[in-house]
């Protein structure tokens, strides 16, 4: 029993001692991206995006997360839900934090996808 529990805290404590370094990243590039590989526009719906926020009013982080939904089993249609948080230390505003869910389309399994719509709410309660 207590192997198992050193072999759960080893990578918690490198996760721990790695988190300078990432921190570091975020200050010299002003993000932390992932991106999605199977996404119409990856860069706008990336997987874990994790930004610096440096406005006159706000300063904070923006944490942007998103996941794909595919409403039919035929591969024509898919759908990426976004999720924007936002964890500030400075504000002048209130809880700006949204969920949004864009939906794409193509003709064949060849073709390039098309928007087709945005909903203002999650993607499982467009469906």
């Amino acid at each position: 029993m207590r192997r198992v529990g050193c072999g759960l805290l080893v990578p918690l404590w490198f996760m721990l001692l790695l988190m300078p370094c990432a921190l570091f990243y975020l200050a010299v590039n002003g993000e932390i991206r992932i991106w999605h590989d199977s996404v119409p526009d990856p860069y706008s719906q990336p997987r874990l995006l994790i930004s610096l926020i440096s406005e006159m009013d706000d300063r904070g982080l923006r944490i942007e997360t998103s996941s794909v939904f595919k409403p039919n089993a035929d591969n024509l249609s898919l759908c990426v839900e976004t999720k924007v948080r936002f964890v500030l230390w400075e504000s002048q505003g209130g809880n700006q934090d949204v969920t949004y869910c864009e939906c794409y389309g193509r003709a064949d399994e060849e073709s390039a996808w098309a928007w087709d719509r945005t909903y203002g709410n999650s993607c499982t309660t467009t469906e």
